[in-house]
């Protein structure tokens, strides 16, 4: 046998790997045998592979997944430490917005206890007929920021194009919930004046005239989760004040996302009779 190969058992006492953590790495391509037996299926691994064996264990153990650690274990130096700092960064902003999340829920739970809604900021208005260039799509929630981006510039693009002119505020409305299970649908729109030809999944809609409830929130308080008590405060002043919701709640933007956060970005606007 090859004095640099070690049985399994010995790879095992060096890394402090159990053997389902060896047989799910080397299933992964991430911790291959060194030489296998081709009589009696028999594994060895090579000793340069044990600090491989326990840079895979740290990272396990940190909460890296496979996919990543694929990525990362056969980086070196500075351009690993980039590679692992990235990753945890990620993680760091999902834990915030976990964080802000079940804030979020308190805040829910507290505003279902008072006896009386919240009704600062919450307006009627009269919604006039408009016709409206719109493109609709079933997604979840981490396709969500790109494709109104992609739908609001297809859509400006074909009124440039077709020499219409835009008539109103870029209107996101929400068919149905967008989260990690959750794919709406979203409908982007644009109102205007004009003819446009439909093209390239946009199409013409006319919308009637109608109200809408309405609160105005500005691009700190845009943000999500922050946003999801917006939509609970409309719901609920709609439902104290005996109106119906009658259709999908939109948000309607108004000014780009670059703005100071105190500045107006959107308006919660829910359809009502």
């Amino acid at each position: 046998m090859d004095e640099h190969l070690l049985r399994v058992g010995d790879f095992l006492r060096r890394t402090r790997l159990s053997p389902k953590a060896l047989r799910l790495y080397g299933a992964q391509g991430l911790l291959v045998p060194d030489r296998v037996d081709p009589r009696t299926g028999y594994r060895q691994y090579g000793a340069g592979q044990v600090e491989r064996a326990r840079l895979i264990g740290v990272l396990r153990a940190a909460g890296m997944p496979l996919a990543t650690v694929r990525a990362v274990v056969d980086l070196t130096g500075t351009d690993r430490l980039a590679a692992v700092d990235a990753w945890w960064a990620g993680v760091e902003a999902d834990l915030r917005r976990r964080r802000e999340l079940v804030a979020y829920l308190h805040r829910r739970a507290e505003r279902e206890d008072r006896a009386a809604p919240d009704r600062d900021g919450v307006t009627v208005r009269e919604v006039p007929a408009a016709t409206l260039l719109t493109v609709e799509r079933r997604l979840t929630v981490e396709a969500l920021d790109g494709f109104i981006t992609s739908a609001r510039e297809a859509i400006e693009e074909q009124l440039r194009t077709s020499g219409a002119a835009r008539a109103g505020a870029l209107r996101v409305a929400y068919h149905g919930m967008v989260t990690e299970d959750s794919d709406g649908p979203v409908e982007v729109a644009v109102p205007f004046t004009g003819a446009v030809d439909p093209a390239d999944g946009l199409r013409v809609r006319r919308r009637p005239p109608g109200r809408e409830a309405l609160t105005r929130l500005t691009r700190a308080e845009a943000e999500f989760p922050r946003i999801l008590d917006a939509y609970d405060v409309v719901a609920r002043w709609c439902d104290d004040a005996a109106l119906t919701r009658t259709g999908s709640p939109a948000e309607v933007y108004l000014s780009a996302r670059d703005v100071a956060p105190d500045e107006p970005h959107l308006e919660v606007a829910w359809p009502v009779r």
